[in-house]
């Protein structure tokens, strides 16, 4: 069993921070051994600048999130036992500083703690850095490659930078130069730091408890290894809350920018439509060569759009499955297109359908298009391929964004988006599941799960394939925009205990005909098939 021990100000936290505990306490094998509370807390910094608060006020209520709120007050015993053994300290405070003192000190040792988890005293130096096996593990809500210090997740949005990193960190002597325990990546919300730091939070949520399984099914020695590897100093300017003037530059250039940004999506509504380029040998490693790019004809394009292009190749036809999504209803549908013929709906349901991932099993095909607005996945087996399909049955009991199947000798892998989180970002977070079994599958969680967490790379953007001999895997790139490129990942270890990939090539979308994104590719052997994003 893992021992943890809280650092607090308070017994009252803030709702991520109880979900931290929480998602802590289901892994069944780590516990919360002791509470060390803080009896002259004290705030960090100096106090915030009039402007600074008056704009997270006007945001907060501006942006209220329709989701849970991160930042609600929450009792720790709303998730803990009231018998929690408890030890009251009183620091030695220096200026930004806290320092345990010595009998307090031995009295946290004598716990045997593994893990200190800080959600509460200022910077905390001394002794207490060595009270745990594992140290003292707190967290920085922003990329400390580019910002340390805070306030979090406000300076992506004020800065327009695309991304906004989180991570989990082992404190050391220096602020925020510990070493990386886990780290994510989301896309910045582009109007609003409350709801930047609302979804930012909340992912954050979860990774004591993923860092916690990757010691228990990592093995110990090999995870602090890995750990030890880690000697990169950080370098990033050491930031606070602006000064007034600076303030008002920032929130004048904020509504600015997002004023122009939402006249140019009034004007031009987001269009999507499906192109062929040849693939004459195509090495994965170059781009693609983007000089002919044939543009499929949608006679209803003004009603209608194209997307996720999943094509086959037979003896005398090809055709291709498509998401036709109506602009009117503002949902999806499977649709049928062969060159030379009208383009038909084979399949729609009450829900969203998508991402028409087309199998074939023992001769059979099935397609198993993303339905995640029913929260379960749906797997169609062919009457009269490929017009006629059975009504769908279930194949994954859960949320399921743009699923993809390979198969291995071992069984079939299962690759999903999904949230961590209702309030998390779809984008995000992918999650890898195992079934020995096509018939009746039974999935089995991968213990690296989520496998990625980087928006640059997470959402699967086609079948994977096979090429010299190595497996690829090609994901959406969001960090931009959503479905702005394209990045393809070759797959360097797949199996039951461990998933690895690197990055082997992004294709960005070519500077023609106003395109600013593609988010699926598939091909066949003379062509490939993508979608194209622009704004008409």
């Amino acid at each position: 069993m893992i021992r943890i021990g809280i650092l607090l100000d308070s017994l009252t936290l803030q709702a991520w921070q109880t979900e931290t505990i929480r998602q802590i306490m289901h892994t069944q094998f780590a516990e919360i051994g002791l509470l060390i509370v803080n009896q002259r807390p004290k705030p960090s910094g100096n106090p915030s600048p009039f402007l600074y608060k008056t704009y997270r006020k006007i945001d907060r209520i501006l942006f209220k999130t329709e989701l849970e709120d991160a930042f609600t007050n929450e009792s720790i015993f709303s998730v803990l036992d009231k018998s929690t053994k408890q030890l009251q300290v009183i620091p030695v405070q220096k200026k930004f500083s806290d320092y345990i003192q010595a009998e307090d000190i031995a009295q946290i040792k004598s716990q045997n703690l593994d893990i200190l988890l800080r959600f509460g005293f200022r910077i905390l130096k001394g002794e207490i850095l060595n009270s745990a096996k594992y140290g003292i593990w707190s967290f920085h809500h922003g990329d400390p490659e580019y910002y340390r210090g805070g306030p979090p997740a406000f300076w992506e949005v004020m800065n327009a930078q695309n991304l906004t990193g989180s991570v989990l960190m082992q404190l050391s002597e220096s602020l925020d130069q510990g070493k990386i325990l886990y780290q994510s990546w989301s896309q910045t919300d582009p109007l609003s730091v409350q709801r930047n730091a609302n979804r930012t939070f909340w992912t954050s949520a979860f990774f004591v408890s993923r860092v916690l399984n990757q010691i228990r099914h990592g093995r110990e020695q090999n995870w602090l290894n890995q750990l030890e590897k880690q000697n990169t100093p950080i370098k990033s300017q050491l930031l606070a809350p602006p000064n007034t003037l600076k303030m008002a530059q920032l929130w004048a250039k904020l509504l600015i920018r997002n004023l122009k940004r939402k006249i140019q999506e009034s004007i031009k509504k987001p269009h999507w439509e499906v192109g062929l380029v040849k693939r004459e040998e195509w090495d994965i490693s170059q781009p693609l060569n983007w000089d002919n790019i044939n543009i499929l004809e949608n006679p209803n394009s003004s009603k209608t759009f194209w997307a996720d292009p999943f094509p086959i190749k037979t003896a005398d036809r090809t055709f291709a499955f498509l998401e036709e999504w109506d602009k009117k209803k503002k949902k999806g549908r499977i649709s049928l297109w062969e060159k030379g013929k009208e383009p038909k709906a084979i399949l729609e349901e009450p829900w969203h359908l998508s991402y028409p991932f087309l199998w074939k099993e023992k001769e059979q095909f099935y397609l198993i298009p993303e339905s995640a607005a029913a929260g379960k996945l749906y797997r169609y087996e062919a009457l009269d391929f490929p017009d006629s399909w059975k009504p769908g049955e279930e194949f994954f009991p859960g949320e399921a964004f743009d699923p993809t199947i390979w198969k291995t000798d071992e069984g079939y892998w299962l690759f999903v988006n999904q949230k961590a989180h209702p309030a998390c970002s779809p984008f995000d977070e992918l999650y890898l599941y195992f079934s020995e079994s096509w018939e009746k599958p039974e999935w089995k969680s991968h213990p690296q799960n989520p496998i990625v967490s980087d928006v640059r790379k997470s959402r699967p953007t086609g079948s994977l394939f096979v090429h010299d001999g190595k497996l690829y895997r090609p994901t959406q790139d969001s960090e931009l925009r959503y479905g702005h490129r394209i990045r393809i990942q070759e797959v360097i270890q797949l199996d039951r205990n461990t998933y690895r990939e690197q990055e082997a090539n992004i294709l960005n979308p070519p500077l023609k005909n106003g395109i600013l994104g593609m988010h699926t590719i598939n091909f066949t052997e003379d062509i490939v098939y993508l979608d194209f994003y622009s704004r008409r």
